[in-house]
């Protein structure tokens, strides 16, 4: 069903759908039989196959995804979590790895950003933040999952730093803001168009949000801290000129794919 509905990865997906409902092989299934199991499970496998073949995303149908080699609840009301954004995590686990450091994890949707880096630095001060009371409740779900303890905070960052937190400084300040054209998000893949909009769309032309980081929330840097940011592919020329007014020196840096995706700005001690 998958394959004729051009599912790409119609294998793949059909195999975490089968271990989903029943925790074996399809040839297990099939050499012990349908009937073997209850019908209601049998049932809402089939049901999730249909989902799947309807463009519902995989990562919605199994109500989790791995992240940095950690297991992430999702939902329909955050942004799925990306091989890409590892990245992100694994700059600031090289750096931070021997040393105390407060992060703040802007627009972070499912937490995923903020909670592996504390998840892999247990000393690490995180502070997670983001407009979408459904996706903070996603957050602390996923902090509750990986025993981990991080501040949670309710803010729409496009208003600049909120009273609340003009004292405080980061030595990381991170972020995956939405960063998709408002004009390109009907072109989209479908599974894509599942997930909220207000985690995609980066305004006219993608730098909504990066031009609010870069003069605004820079300033909560500690001396020496850095800003790390994934941008899109073709965007990153622009966001890596907006982080050097204000963070001279910084640099981009190519994802696996060769596509220019991070920008990293570091302020002077």
């Amino acid at each position: 069903m998958l394959k004729e509905r051009q599912i790409e990865d119609y294998r793949k997906d059909a195999f975490y759908i089968l271990n989903k409902h029943f925790g074996a092989t399809r040839a297990e299934i099939l050499l012990s039989g349908e009937e073997d199991y209850p019908e209601e499970q049998v049932l809402a496998y089939w049901q999730d196959i249909r989902d799947r073949g309807g463009r519902k995303p995989l990562q919605h149908i199994l109500g989790s995804w791995e992240f940095m080699g950690l297991p992430f609840l999702v939902s329909p009301d955050v942004l799925i979590p990306r091989p890409e954004t590892e990245w992100l995590v694994e700059q600031a686990l090289e750096l931070y790895r021997d040393q105390p450091v407060r992060v703040l994890d802007l627009c972070t949707g499912s937490g995923c950003i903020g909670l592996a880096i504390k998840k892999r630095l247990p000393q690490a001060e995180v502070t997670l933040v983001d407009v979408s009371e459904l996706a903070l409740a996603v957050a602390r779900a996923n902090a509750k999952a990986l025993e981990v303890e991080a501040a949670v905070e309710k803010w729409d960052i496009l208003q600049g730093v909120p009273f609340f937190m003009e004292k405080q400084r980061f030595d990381l300040i991170v972020s995956n803001p939405p960063y998709i054209r408002t004009a390109d998000l009907p072109a989209l893949q479908p599974e894509v168009r599942q997930e909220p909009e207000l985690a995609l769309d980066g305004g006219a032309d993608g730098l909504l949000y990066y031009r609010v980081l870069a003069e605004e929330w820079i300033r909560l840097l500690s001396p020496g801290g850095r800003l790390m940011l994934e941008t899109g592919e073709d965007t990153g020329v622009r966001v890596q000129e907006l982080v050097n007014r204000q963070l001279p020196g910084a640099v981009l840096y190519n994802d696996l794919a060769g596509l220019p995706r991070y920008v990293v700005g570091r302020k002077a001690e």
